[in-house]
């Protein structure tokens, strides 16, 4: 049996056709490294193949074993997980609202919404999980074309001048940059140093567009910030760059370490004069470090959380409390309420659920061999995770408060979507582990070759 014949009856026991694929290309490589090998004992070129092809054992057998191996993943506690955190979440918007005693901050199609847009948002993510992620990094200049064309046509509608629909979109734009920044690192791989600053470099280009084009500075704009520099943290120490990864990689973690440094500061020593900050984002970073000096100001909302926490029961009391009267506690303190009406028990249950959730996320990314599932992976899991740390101490009374939003607890359309989409990045990581190898760089199309001229 030949080499075609042999991958033709392999094949054939695969059902899945991006897997097909790859184990061709694995089979083949294998067969041509044993052909090698035979023909430095002195072979022949037929023989050395036929012995080649003969050592990989039956194609029936060998097809069946692969096709066990490179097959569609699928975490099912993970879907199961994101369904019942999903129904906490309407549920307890609802309680929230029901309880608010300002009918007027509320439509009468709350209700409705807030089912419609967590449908929405796992149809997003059940669109992605099945799509094949590499798509990402084939069309990324595009795609970035229309993100970037997309922040601004939309910040300058008038439907969306209205505060709180700017706030969020602008929210939403700032962290949609993460997984695209992602492929980006992918994009600039094998270039060293010089890769890195053109990553760096495009980071710093894409927050400069979308602050000169409208978007709110705010706290979700340095979530993304921190959370791109821990991707291009991550690519550099598992080598995406190439070079002295070691050395790239500290020198990154410096800066993720220092920029927040840097913020507080500037805030403590020369009242942000140096990063041009803003009375309110002052404040707020001082609120953070002593809220009961500003108990009856901008730390009201802190002491109150705080007060609520310290009455709250283990097994809850049937009422949001005063935190629930807040308008926009189903978005901003939805689990701090959910502390009050099912007690601390519930509470962290929830908390440790959605944890796991998280880490199950990033330890499924960080396991990927592909390295551009790898650094979308690790980037949507990190944003998440950062979301939800910088949630839950503002829900019990520690950090900054800041309108952020919370997966799969909080209220929106932007924020879900943008939420089970990456969701739905991370699923498709996993679901395509074992079938996806890594994208090839496409060859240059054309060559120029310089020779000495010699005289004779």
């Amino acid at each position: 049996m030949n080499r075609t014949e042999y991958l033709k009856s392999l094949t054939e026991q695969i059902r899945n056709k991006n897997a097909k694929t790859l184990v061709l290309e694995e089979i083949t490589a294998h067969i041509e490294d044993q052909k090698q090998a035979y023909l430095l004992d002195g072979m022949g070129e037929d023989e050395a193949e036929e012995m080649a092809v003969k050592e990989m054992g039956n194609p029936v057998d060998t097809g069946v074993q692969l096709d066990k191996i490179h097959r569609p993943k699928t975490d099912v506690w993970m879907l199961a997980a994101m369904l019942v955190l999903t129904l906490i979440g309407i549920v307890m918007q609802s309680i929230i609202c029901l309880q608010y005693n300002d009918l007027s901050v509320i439509q009468n199609t709350y209700h409705t919404r807030t089912i419609y847009y967590n449908l929405i948002g796992l149809l997003v993510m059940a669109i992605v999980y099945f799509a094949d992620y590499r798509l990402l990094n084939r069309f990324i200049w595009p795609i970035y074309g229309v993100y970037l064309a997309g922040s601004v046509f939309f910040l300058h509608t008038p439907a969306f001048g209205e505060y709180y629909q700017h706030l969020r979109f602008g929210q939403a734009i700032h962290i949609l940059f993460v997984p695209l920044f992602a492929v980006f690192c992918y994009r600039f791989r094998e270039q060293k140093g010089k890769g890195i600053l053109k990553a760096f470099g495009l980071l710093l280009f894409n927050i400069l567009f979308l602050l000169f084009s409208g978007a709110f500075t705010s706290a979700t704009m340095l979530l993304s910030f921190m959370t791109c520099l821990i991707t291009l943290c991550a690519a550099a120490y598992r080598g995406v760059f190439g070079g002295r990864k070691n050395l790239q990689g500290s020198i990154l973690t410096a800066s993720i370490i220092g920029i927040p440094l840097l913020f507080f500061g500037d805030v403590l020593l020369f009242d942000g004069r140096f990063l041009f900050l803003a009375e309110y984002q002052i404040q707020r970073i001082r609120v953070m470090l002593n809220p009961a000096a500003y108990a009856a100001q901008a730390g009201y909302q802190t002491m109150l959380v705080r007060d609520q926490l310290s009455s709250a029961s283990l097994l809850g009391g049937g009422t949001v409390g005063k935190v629930g009267e807040l308008s926009g506690a189903w978005c901003d303190y939805v689990l701090i309420c959910l502390t009050a009406y099912f007690g601390l028990i519930v509470a962290f249950l929830v908390i440790g659920i959605i944890a796991a959730y998280f880490l199950r996320a990033l330890h499924i990314s960080l396991m990927q061999s592909n390295r551009l599932g790898f650094l979308l992976g690790v980037s949507c899991s990190s944003i998440l995770i950062l979301k939800t740390v910088v949630y839950v101490a503002m829900n019990f009374g520690i950090g900054l408060t800041v309108s952020i939003d919370m997966p799969f607890l909080t209220y929106g359309l932007y924020c879900s979507v943008v939420n089970f989409l990456f969701m739905g990045i991370i699923l498709s990581v996993y679901r395509n582990t074992n079938l996806l190898p890594e994208p090839k760089k496409t060859p240059p199309q054309h060559s120029l070759r310089i020779e000495r001229a010699t005289g004779k």
